[in-house]
């Protein structure tokens, strides 16, 4: 019908190769995706356009592990609220994957007593830890995430869970093999300190100008590891025990920032507050995986365009860091990120008890 309609307007010839009808059409020999009423309209005379298709439900999903992990090696677990019908459903075809690529591994879904959750299966290893909501939420919500990582933690290590995979309830994974991926990450790169092991962040909103801008959105690492990640500390707690301020350095110490600085402080680092030492931090105790190479679905925020954060072509630099550039860290290349002169800079609002960003530049 639509093919008709383009001839028909004689816009067929200009649209012919940036009209997707059917996902299932063979590209290389293989099909794309399960075939259904799906289709792409684009035109760009300025910008070269490509696709990445996911299957929304698990029913469409065939890839599984065939790696054989220890029971015991790897737990995951999933943080976060589900306020509705349609965050549930997510999370349900979320599991129903993970029943595949992630097969016989103990999976926590943190979240809260309200959450609308009660459809939710569960089974010998998949449990929903339901916990009390604190009196203060905390900027951006950070003593909810806190208090919720936290009780599951607890429950892993119960299990003698010994690595853990922390991501949250908007997020899907849909590679296979990837525990062992993980691991590999783990014994390759040592932390200078060789009593305790590197934690493992996304490329995603790992910011590369904002002074210890580890992202929380997807972090991997011992179970001890991220137990002093997620110490359970109210926002005022550690403000008030590590002696921080609410902004240090044109840097609004709250979120994640807030966790990555505890972190480090916990581990006895001196905290300068600069970006170059937010870059030595990433190379010496943190570690960065690729979005793409664990095929990572954060399905918030523009979240159809996945690549925002790496591929912006009207800057000089990303505004997150790629395993390429850290492994440059890594092996101690000068990448000279600081000629630029870029920095992600906020303000506190005492007014209205938020932070503001201020500039990227």
């Amino acid at each position: 019908m639509i093919k008709k309609f383009l001839k028909k307007i004689n816009l067929f010839k200009t649209f012919k190769y940036n009209v997707v009808l059917n996902f299932s059409k063979k590209i290389s020999g293989l099909p794309l995706a399960h075939k259904g009423f799906d289709f792409i309209l684009s035109f760009s005379r300025s910008n070269y356009i490509s696709y990445f298709v996911r299957p929304k439900y698990s029913k469409n999903f065939k890839q599984i592990s065939t790696e054989e992990i220890d029971l015991k090696e790897f737990g995951i677990i999933i943080q976060g609220p589900v306020t509705n019908k349609k965050e549930l459903n997510f999370l349900k075809e979320t599991l129903k994957i993970y029943k595949l690529i992630f097969p016989k591994t103990f999976i926590i879904i943190s979240t809260w007593e309200n959450s609308y959750i009660d459809e939710l299966e569960t089974n010998e290893y998949i449990k929903v830890e339901k916990s009390k909501l604190p009196e203060k939420p905390g900027l951006a919500n950070i003593n909810y995430q806190i208090k919720s990582t936290s009780n599951a933690i607890k429950i892993l290590k119960r299990e003698g869970v010994r690595n853990i995979l922390k991501t949250r309830t908007d997020c899907r994974i849909m590679k296979p093999n990837l525990k062992s991926y993980f691991l590999s990450l783990q014994k390759t790169f040592i932390s200078e300190n060789p009593k305790h092991s590197r934690i493992f962040a996304s490329s995603v909103a790992t910011c590369k100008y904002r002074i210890y801008g580890l992202t929380d959105i997807l972090l991997f690492g011992s179970t001890e590891e991220i137990e002093a990640y997620f110490k359970d500390e109210t926002e005022e707690e550690i403000l008030k025990n590590y002696s921080f301020k609410k902004v240090i350095n044109e840097t609004a110490v709250m979120s994640e920032i807030l966790l990555c600085a505890r972190y480090l402080k916990i581990k006895g680092i001196k905290l300068d507050w600069t970006l170059e030492h937010w870059w030595y931090c990433l190379s010496k105790y943190f570690g960065i995986i690729d979005a793409n190479s664990i095929d990572l679905l954060w399905y918030k925020y523009d979240w159809n365009f996945e690549q925002r954060f790496i591929r912006n072509y009207l800057f000089k630099s990303s505004r997150s860091i790629e395993f390429s550039e850290w492994l440059s860290l890594y092996n101690e290349f000068n990448l000279n990120f600081k000629t630029l002169n870029y920095k992600e800079k906020f303000y506190y609002d005492e007014k209205k008890k938020i932070m503001i960003k201020k500039s990227f530049l």
